[in-house]
């Protein structure tokens, strides 16, 4: 029981937060690399690319450092 109340409690915080970062980066940003232009976007949208990126990344390079290791032993 309170196990899941503490799991509760974080997915509040998580989502309270995300929320005043929402609300924090609304200005509209584009970014430029080399010769590439993205079209304007709000700035938390950018944010949530990237995390959502980056957690992708992570599981992905997590389930191949894992398969290594197991392949190994």
């Amino acid at each position: 029981m309170i196990a899941r109340s503490f799991k509760i409690l974080i997915a509040l915080t998580l989502f309270v937060l995300a929320w005043l970062l929402a609300f924090g980066n609304n200005q509209t940003v584009s970014l430029a690399f080399m010769a590439w232009n993205t079209p304007a976007l709000p700035l938390f949208i950018w944010l949530l690319i990237t995390l959502f990126l980056g957690i992708l990344i992570g599981l992905i390079l997590g389930r191949f450092s894992k398969r290594k290791r197991s392949g190994s032993a």
